[in-house]
């Protein structure tokens, strides 16, 4: 019975964990993160538009947002917020 109830919750953590899809290196990111507030700029420079998810740490993720080739998106946030990456939506 131990053993069937270790491979449970395996399980349930295997499933319950969900990856963040890469972004490619065509957006790229410049962070200031020298004051209270942070400033996060994403610039798309690849050849199509993308999709993509500013994740915080500390504070709850921004939604994804389309980015058209060229195109840059400015975001900000306070402390206690920590830019933790970016994923594609």
């Amino acid at each position: 019975m131990g053993a069937s109830v270790m491979v449970t919750a395996g399980l349930g953590i295997a499933t319950g964990t969900a990856a963040q899809a890469a972004v490619p290196t065509c957006v790229t990111t410049t962070l200031n993160d020298s004051g209270y507030t942070d400033r996060l700029t994403v610039n798309n420079r690849c050849g199509s538009s993308q999709r993509v998810k500013v994740l915080l740490a500390n504070l709850t993720d921004f939604a994804c947002y389309t980015i058209p080739s060229g195109g840059y998106r400015t975001y900000s946030w306070n402390y206690p917020g920590r830019f933790d990456g970016l994923a594609s939506c």
